[in-house]
């Protein structure tokens, strides 16, 4: 027959599929709900049409195009790993959904953490019970019950599943969720170069779940989602979207077909033959790892308060996670396994707890099954603490964030006990399996390891080779003189690629404010020019203390100048680090990174600077400019006596200076360097003949290429200090 599924006449939007089968039992239309591409969603109507052999047909060129794509023609192998309960009441529907496809797949299924603990109730038992083989079993619980216990499990599972992966050799590994233990078969996994599924990924809780949770979500290859927000978290991690599928919880395929069993007999065998449906209460509360003390205290605190209640609580005992063992010291405390209105277990299987939690009054507690599972039934949940915070939940779900007092929760109970909400499908719509399946048999193992992850849209970056990034790298250099003030942009080669100029003010205020305005004009124009600012550096004269920042004395020409703090103000407006000196080592810095000093061990560098003022006939200069070296040597030029009676007199003292340095220091090189160096250097060498010994009379003195050695030495200390790492 052929089955068509339609929308009913609330639900018109939703899409409609052709599907064929053969008449057959329950079993035949099972194995087809799990095998095709069809998804079904709740109110859909079955019409049933007329004979056909199309289903089986199709299922055989469905396994011909899966097998052809992965190659050789061989099934695709399957390793699912469970940790606990909780995970495995995710992972078993799709365990059972691989098992009935022999055809395509090969299933595989490691055992490890608290399912193998008597103290946790050996949940590894219930697995056999549901018939499947377990491959390996794994101890990998290092007891203790704290964080260092575990660490040390993690650590455990690390060393012990190499080993079992080598064997298996899957294909694909299914980890679930967001537990320490899926996190080492995840990482063991991703480092062994075997594909991840991850089910769960993108949502969020609120403690080192979260994490956890995406930590896992990077080493993974594939992601199974429940929930659209979480969808769209898994995208803005950049996960490719075309690995991720919306597939709903499926957990959900199991519970929206579970309230017509016959549930009293379950609620009997575990609260005892005298309690009701609805009239009856579901605990379980996990520590929290980032505030156990809190949350311990929160645990006896809701304990009182069900005891204060009086109703007949089944409380099931928390997870392995740190903090576990004192709130079971809690429970023996007070007295809970003998009390009469409390049942304590260890564990519940999964097909019994949906039942229990499906016709309960209300459930307490702050596990994820609350905030999840138990929408699909409706029944109350009151939500406590901060573990849940950021889960998507239900109108059933009533938060006690700051559950600090007894009367809080006593007051919560009252409210929720006994409600009955509508049912949530936040999570799923009971049609996972049959998605997650299709979504394996896609899987194109040809295709690379590798992952790739989608960034957001960025500006082009055109600095690719390591050549054109060492040329963008810039500096904001300033350099701090008598008549001016000057701000430039130096590329790494030394290049000047922007310079502002303007007059020095006279006061303190003027001049930092002016020095800040120019700095940040220089540094927006960076960014057009493709320049990246790596610092500023300042030349100012005087007396510097470097490693403050701070100019100590300032010489005659620059007022108002001493004990300045010129680092905070520069740094705090631009958000770059600053570096500041004296200008004469900036122009011996600048010779050392791009003049005559450059790959030299040691050389001396002297700044030749102003004489006094000299005015003679044909000479024009400003009324307000002062009278200087550039003054002097066009004095000289002119033939001014005086002007080169100063210059010789000047130029001997500076050979008899340079003499002295070449006796006592013994430098590689003298560089002179400044507007009056090319007028001294013959005079400076001349007196070096006559007065030097011997064994210095070799030293070359040099006068500096260097244009504009003070911007260049001021942006030589930035680009030394935070490009030492790339040069």
């Amino acid at each position: 027959m052929t089955a068509l599924w339609q929308p009913s006449q609330e639900n018109k939007q939703l899409p409609c599929s052709l599907i064929q089968t053969t008449p057959g039992t329950e079993l035949l239309l099972q194995s087809f709900c799990y095998g095709m591409e069809i998804s079904v969603y709740p109110h859909w109507k079955l019409c049933l049409q007329g004979p056909h052999e199309l289903y089986f047909e199709n299922l055989s060129k469905q396994k011909k195009q899966v097998m052809e794509k992965n190659g050789n023609n061989r099934k695709l192998r399957v390793c699912v790993a469970t940790c606990n309960r909780a995970d495995y009441s995710k992972l078993a529907p799709i365990m059972f959904g691989i098992k009935m496809e022999p055809e395509f797949f090969e299933l595989d299924v490691v055992v490890l953490g608290s399912h193998l603990i008597d103290d946790y109730g050996n949940t590894y038992r219930m697995i056999e019970q549901d018939d499947f083989d377990i491959n390996t079993r794994l101890h990998t619980i290092v007891r203790g019950e704290d964080e260092a216990a575990m660490v040390e499990s993690v650590g455990l599972a690390l060393v012990k599943l190499p080993d079992v992966l080598n064997r298996l050799k899957p294909d694909i590994m299914i980890v679930h969720g967001d537990r320490f233990d899926a996190l080492a078969l995840a990482t063991s996994a991703a480092l062994m170069n075997i594909r991840i599924l991850h089910i769960e990924g993108g949502e969020v809780s609120g403690t080192i779940d979260d994490s956890i949770r995406h930590a896992i979500t990077k080493l993974a290859h594939y992601h199974v989602c429940c929930t659209r927000s979480a969808e769209q978290h898994l995208i803005s991690m950049c996960e490719d979207h075309d690995r991720i599928l919306l597939a709903g919880c499926p957990s959900y395929d199991k519970l929206l077909s579970a309230k017509n069993k016959d549930y009293m007999s379950i609620i009997r065998m575990w609260l005892g033959d005298d309690v009701k449906s609805k009239d009856y209460i579901v605990a379980l509360q996990h520590p929290v790892t980032t505030d156990i003390k809190h949350s311990i205290k929160m645990f006896e605190l809701t304990l009182d308060a069900l005891i204060s209640f009086n109703k007949r609580t089944l409380v099931l005992f928390p997870n392995i996670d740190a903090g576990s063992k004192e709130m079971v010291r809690v429970m023996r405390k007070k007295g809970i396994e003998h009390h009469p209105n409390f049942r304590a277990v260890k564990h519940v299987p999964f097909d019994q707890f949906i039942q229990l939690v499906a016709h309960a009054g209300c459930m307490i507690g702050n596990s994820s099954c609350g905030v999840r599972e138990v929408g699909a039934f409706g029944t109350p949940v009151i939500n406590l603490g901060t573990r849940q915070i950021g889960r998507e939940t239900g109108e059933n779900v009533l938060h006690v964030r700051d559950a600090d007092t007894q009367d809080k929760i006593l007051q919560a109970l009252h409210l929720q006990f006994g409600k009955q909400y509508p049912c949530s499908k936040i999570y799923g719509d009971g049609n996972a399996v049959p998605r997650i399946l299709k979504f394996l048999k896609s899987i194109d193992l040809q295709e690379p390891l590798q992952k790739k992850f989608c960034f957001p849209p960025v500006k082009e970056n055109i600095s690719q080779d390591i050549d054109h990034i060492l040329e963008t790298l810039s500096a904001l250099a300033v350099d701090l003189g008598g008549t001016n003030l000057r701000v430039a942009i130096v590329s790494m080669k030394g290049e000047i690629v922007k310079k502002y100029t303007q007059f020095n003010p006279k006061t303190y205020e003027e001049r930092i404010n002016l020095i800040l305005q120019m700095c940040v004009e220089a540094a927006a124009e960076a960014v057009k020019l493709n320049c990246r600012i790596l610092g500023v550096g300042i030349s100012t004269g005087g007396r510097v203390n470097p490693r403050e920042g701070i100019v100590l004395h300032s010489t005659k020409l620059i007022q108002e100048w001493n004990s300045v703090d010129l680092r905070t103000p520069l740094s705090d407006t631009l958000h770059l680090p600053v570096w500041v000196d004296n200008d004469g080592n900036c122009a011996a810095l600048a010779e050392r990174k791009f003049g005559q000093g450059k790959g030299l061990e040691n050389f001396v560098t002297l700044i030749t600077g102003t004489e006094d003022l000299l005015l003679v006939e044909g000479m024009s200069v400003p009324k307000d400019e002062v009278v200087g070296a550039v003054h002097l040597i066009q004095a000289a030029k002119l033939g001014n006596a005086k002007a080169q009676s100063i210059l010789r007199t000047a130029g001997t003292a500076l050979g008899l200076g340079v003499v002295n340095v070449l006796h006592t220091i013994n430098p590689s090189l003298v560089i002179l360097s400044g507007v009056l160096a090319s007028h001294y250097i013959h005079i400076v060498k001349d007196v070096i003949r006559q007065q030097a010994l011997s064994s210095v009379q070799d030293v070359d003195v040099v006068v500096s290429d260097l244009a504009d050695p003070a911007l260049l030495g001021a942006a030589s200390m930035v680009l030394d200090y935070t490009t030492r790492r790339i040069c």
